[in-house]
C-alpha cells in the first residue's frame, strides 16, 4: 500500500511540477514580447529625425575642369600611392623582424636542445666508462686473489706432502713394530678405515 501511495505521490508532484514550469515559461514569454513590443517603437520614433546630406561635403572633379585641377588630384593621387607604398615597406618590415625574431628563438631551442643533449650523452658515456673500469678492477682483483688461494693451498699441499715424504722416510721397513705398537697402528687404520668409509 505504502508503494501505491508513494507512486500517486510522486505522479502529483510531476504534474504539479510541469504546470508551474508551463505558468512560468509563459508569463517569461509575455513580459519579453512586451519588451520587444516597447523597444521596436522606440526604435520607430527614432528614425523621424532628418540626416544630413553627407553629399554636401564632397569635392567633385569636373570633368569639364582647367589643367590646375587635373595637376592637384594628381599630386594627391601621388601622395595616396606614396602613403601606401610607405606603409606596404613598414608592414613588410615588421613581418620580416617577425620572422626573424621567431627564427633566432628557434635556433636558440636548438642549440639548447642540442647542448643538453651532449651534457646527457656525455655523462652516460662517462658512467659507462667508469662502470667498465669498476669491472676490470673487480675482475683483477677477484683473478689475483683466486691465484694466491690456489697459491696457498698448492704450497699447503707441498708441505704436507714433504711432511709425509720426511714421515715415510723415517719408518722403514727393517724397523719391526713392537707388538704393543702393532696393536696401535691397527686400531689407528681401522679408525682410519672407517672414518673413510663414513665420509
Amino acid at each position: 500500500m505504502a508503494k501505491k501511495a508513494f507512486g500517486k505521490l510522486a505522479a502529483l508532484l510531476t504534474v504539479a511540477g510541469a504546470a508551474a514550469a508551463g505558468i512560468s515559461y509563459l508569463t517569461k514569454y509575455r513580459s519579453f514580447n512586451k519588451e520587444l513590443d516597447e523597444d521596436f517603437h522606440d526604435f520607430e520614433d527614432e528614425d523621424d529625425t532628418e540626416v544630413p546630406d553627407s553629399t554636401m561635403s564632397r569635392n567633385y572633379v569636373s570633368l569639364h575642369a582647367d589643367k590646375d585641377e587635373f595637376l592637384v588630384a594628381a599630386g594627391d593621387m601621388m601622395n595616396a600611392a606614396k602613403d601606401a607604398a610607405s606603409a606596404a615597406k613598414n608592414m613588410v618590415k615588421d613581418a620580416a623582424a617577425i620572422v626573424a625574431d621567431n627564427t633566432r628563438e628557434a635556433v636558440s631551442v636548438a642549440r639548447d636542445g642540442a647542448q643538453k643533449a651532449t651534457v646527457v650523452a656525455e655523462d652516460t658515456v662517462e658512467k659507462a666508462e667508469s662502470a667498465v673500469e669498476d669491472a676490470v678492477i673487480k675482475t683483477a682483483d677477484a683473478m689475483e686473489s683466486a691465484a694466491e688461494t690456489v697459491s696457498d693451498a698448492m704450497e699447503e699441499t707441498a708441505e704436507k706432502l714433504t711432511e709425509a715424504a720426511d714421515k715415510a722416510e723415517d719408518i722403514t721397513v727393517e724397523d719391526e713394530p713392537a707388538p704393543e705398537q702393532e696393536a696401535a697402528a691397527e686400531e689407528v687404520s681401522a679408525t682410519t678405515v672407517s672414518e673413510d668409509t663414513e665420509a
